[in-house]
């Protein structure tokens, strides 16, 4: 069995075949952490990358800033650079663990970006991962819950770090001890009030059915390669079967939507349906099952129209949506509704549904586009965000005779306003 080190060593070679200037890391002044730091300080030093450390003072137990103080004097001698960050304001009484979370990694996302940090390495291990795995089952969550984290995934510009998955608490424990660290006990971990402590304290249970951590372990690696595989064709899918329009709504022909798969269906609207509403926040999993489960009644979604039409599925912007007026100076830039706006001289954009329709295209599809009132404004077309074709035997429109129709054209004079649809949905 290969020593901590050696594992440390291999695992991030495989992660990082190139090796970044900068890393961060998150440091409770727990035994995790503080082991993930250990381990990445030597890898640091060997590889040359310079190492932040930043720990996240909640503020909501008294002694916090007393070990939080602590955790900078021991890194100070290990000779990292760290910094804590401080949750101010007022705290929330109820969910308590999840608002610290997500105010977590808040200030950690923005300590990163100020410093010009792209990675931020977190000591999740293989125990943290047979929790999430039953909390997540107890939530009924999907396929990609089931997964639990990932060693490497995305938050905004952040991308997240857990190289520690497939290592035990008491192998964390053990290299502590060999190396003579002294650890903290936050007494939040042993609070029967948060769920995680509660599958945590019945893990010994569990594991006398051998379900083990190592055992959700396989599993999640095993769910996680069924759901990359399922990712690829849905992928497949939306790049050969969907029209995303330039003004704004997606398109599905019938024959392709009938012909696809039910899970790709789905993640195919899970993708979809935040492109085209402009919303960024997470849809029900169980939201969209339901919708699927009466395929031929149109509905509307998280901000969104489903228009099962004759002709095939469309997508658009649901009607009541509202969008504020928006003024422009001469030659300002902005990002308005779900578009990139130039303009060459000062204006105000509006909204106003069309008085006349557009034949063979719903009409609550029609009056969702970016129809803009203003006598000298015309629209450039961005052709890269077009994510397939229309079948070429589905009758549909052209794409010409829509642009034409919805007041759309590609005149380059100076005065000309430029608006491009340009979703921007963070992961």
């Amino acid at each position: 069995m290969l020593s901590l080190e050696k594992f440390f060593d291999e695992k991030l070679r495989d992660l990082f075949p190139e090796v970044p200037e900068k890393m961060a890391v998150a440091v409770s002044g727990g035994a995790d952490s503080l082991c993930l730091t250990l381990l990445l300080k030597n890898w640091a030093d060997k590889n040359g990358v310079k190492l932040f450390a930043f720990t996240v003072d909640h503020g909501l137990r008294p002694e916090s800033k007393k070990e939080a103080q602590n955790v900078h004097d021991q890194l100070k001698k290990m000779g990292i650079t760290h910094q804590t960050l401080l949750w101010q304001g007022k705290k929330p009484k109820t969910h308590i663990e999840e608002s610290a979370r997500l105010a977590r990694y808040d200030l950690l996302q923005k300590a990163c970006q100020k410093h010009k940090i792209q990675y931020l390495f977190l000591a999740h291990h293989m125990e943290d991962q047979a929790e999430t795995f039953w909390a997540r089952l107890a939530h009924k969550s999907g396929l990609d819950g089931l997964c639990g984290m990932g060693e490497k995934s995305q938050r905004k510009n952040l991308i997240l770090v857990r190289p520690l998955l497939d290592i035990s608490k008491k192998e964390i424990v053990d290299y502590l001890k060999k190396n003579k660290l002294s650890w903290v006990e936050d007494p939040m971990n042993y609070n029967p009030v948060y769920e995680r402590v509660l599958w945590r304290n019945r893990q010994e249970i569990l594991s006398k059915m051998d379900l083990t951590p190592n055992a959700i372990n396989t599993l999640s690696k095993r769910l996680t390669r069924v759901k990359n595989t399922i990712d690829f064709y849905t992928e497949s899918f939306i790049k050969n079967s969907v029209l995303l329009s330039p003004v704004g709504y997606a398109f599905i022909s019938k024959m392709a939507w009938e012909m696809a798969p039910k899970e790709i269906r789905l993640r195919t609207l899970l993708h979809l349906l935040p492109l085209i509403s402009g919303q960024d926040k997470i849809i029900s999993l169980e939201s969209v099952e339901k919708l699927l489960e009466t395929p031929h009644r149109s509905a509307t979604l998280s901000g969104c129209q489903i228009i099962f039409h004759k002709r095939g599925v469309f997508i658009a912007r649901e009607m009541r949506v509202p969008v504020a007026l928006k003024k422009l100076k001469a030659g300002e830039s902005a990002y308005w509704d779900r578009f990139f706006v130039i303009t060459p001289k000062a204006l105000t954009l509006i909204h106003a549904a069309p008085k006349k329709r557009i034949k063979d295209l719903p009409y609550l599809v029609q009056k969702t586009f970016p129809y803009v009132v203003h006598d000298s404004i015309h629209y450039s077309i961005d052709t890269d965000c077009f994510c397939g074709l229309y079948f070429p035997e589905v009758a549909v429109m052209t794409q010409k005779e829509l642009e034409k129709k919805a007041r759309l054209d590609y005149k380059k004079e100076k005065k000309t306003l430029y608006i491009h649809f340009k979703p921007r949905i963070q992961k």
